[in-house]
């Protein structure tokens, strides 16, 4: 508890610091067998990341917000967060739901768009741990919950690695069937594995996205591209006290940029 209140009172970062985007996967207890362990972040230790955020004065943002601050215009909140998701497990709207209703916060969830209703086969080790996905039904309560919904892809393929024809529809066939849920428009995309290159930004506007997010470390600055938004990749062990570390880390890396 010391500890913690001393990360607390430790400098506290701001806007003009830089907008950290926060990247989780799986919000449920490890699953024996699992092909990636360290995508297993438990709901009381989501929670306990919640807590402590909304203890140091950070509030969450949305896409549009995100983008009006790479834009270098001005954010109505002193201490910008995003919290966002890939894949679209189910877990996120049994488990990480309710700590982000209990402290106020939005999320940002990237979805597989082809793997809506269903379960984790595109995985490695298949079918190790068959876990599902988030069923159109879970998207429009998470919608109607505040929560905003952006695109995976379709089927967790390395895009830089398709042809034109593959890649369009990769990029705006997941766009129109998650827009078809939600019933409103779809402006975020998050490249599986993080695979993505100039090519692949460039469809990625032409299929009518207007932010791009990568899993390159670091927080996000006045000026950056839009379509290679930074985030940090928060982990099964990232236990409080390392959850800060990695925070202040990714902060004072982006000052010594400057």
């Amino acid at each position: 508890m010391e500890l913690l209140s001393r990360l607390l009172r430790s400098r506290q970062h701001d806007a003009a610091d830089g907008l950290p985007v926060l990247l989780y996967h799986k919000i449920a207890e490890y699953a024996p067998g699992a092909a990636v362990k360290s995508h297993y972040v438990s709901p009381a230790l989501f929670r306990a990341h919640m807590a402590f955020l909304h203890r140091g004065g950070y509030r969450t943002v949305g896409v549009d917000e995100i983008l009006r601050y790479m834009r270098g215009e001005a954010v109505d909140v002193e201490r910008p967060i995003a919290i966002t998701f890939d894949d679209g497990y189910d877990c996120v709207c049994h488990n990480a739901l309710p700590a982000l209703r209990e402290f106020g916060f939005g999320a940002i969830v990237f979805v597989l768009a082809g793997f809506i209703g269903g379960v984790n086969d595109w995985e490695p080790e298949r079918p190790a741990v068959v876990e599902p996905m988030l069923t159109a039904e879970h998207v429009v309560e998470m919608t109607a919950a505040g929560v905003e919904f952006g695109s995976h892809a379709m089927t967790h393929t390395r895009l830089s690695q398709l042809g034109d024809s593959d890649l369009r529809g990769e990029m705006a066939d997941s766009k129109r069937m998650l827009e078809d849920i939600i019933g409103s428009e779809v402006t975020a995309v998050s490249y599986p594995f993080g695979d993505q290159d100039d090519r692949v930004r460039a469809f990625a506007a032409q299929a009518g996205y207007t932010a791009g997010f990568t899993v390159e470390r670091g927080v996000n600055r006045a000026g950056g591209d839009p379509f290679a938004i930074k985030r940090l990749n928060i982990r099964r062990h990232n236990y409080v006290p390392l959850f800060a570390r990695k925070l202040r880390r990714a902060y004072a890396n982006a000052a010594r940029r400057d």
